[in-house]
């Protein structure tokens, strides 16, 4: 038979496993920051001007490449590190939890970022294209597609702009 002891000490040894094991289970393993935007104005306009700085700084790149200046791999480099950055940026506007009054205006600037982002996307495909030793002349339609979500972007920039209060 048992003793009241060992049964006592074996209560209290799984009682203080579940209870660890639920302390665990409670703390947070991916703890988030959330940020608090008061100022919608000034927010959507930094975002702008953090996104101008990024985006001129990929389409030089981009010219570059087509010129021949810098190699494909370069590049992609640049292009990488601007997407994630552009990624930041969608992430900030989505978190911001914009109010009804400026909830268009952020939508279209987050469609915006969004085709921007493609677009990154689809110059790095290009760049692995041009590494690969393919022409850009033999890439007519991947050109296009590049151009087209360039203006897209440009277009919601410009609609985001227009639905401003």
């Amino acid at each position: 038979m048992a003793s009241k002891k060992g049964i006592i000490i074996t209560a209290i040894i799984l009682a203080a496993i579940t209870g660890a094991s639920f302390m665990i289970w409670q703390i947070p393993t991916n703890p988030q920051m959330s940020v608090v935007v008061s100022d919608f104005e000034s927010h959507i306009v930094g975002i702008d001007e953090r996104f101008k700085i990024i985006s001129n700084a990929v389409d030089e790149s981009f010219e570059q490449m087509i010129n021949d200046e810098i190699s494909p791999n370069d590049y992609i480099s640049i292009a990488e590190v601007s997407s994630s950055q552009i990624n930041s940026q969608i992430i900030e506007l989505v978190e911001s939890e914009a109010g009804d009054e400026w909830f268009d205006s952020y939508l279209n600037n987050l469609e915006s970022l969004r085709k921007y982002n493609s677009y990154i996307m689809e110059t790095i495909v290009l760049a692995n294209l041009l590494n690969d030793g393919n022409s850009i002349s033999d890439q007519k339609e991947l050109v296009t597609k590049i151009e087209q979500l360039k203006q897209e972007s440009i277009d919601y920039a410009n609609l985001s702009l227009s639905t401003r209060p």
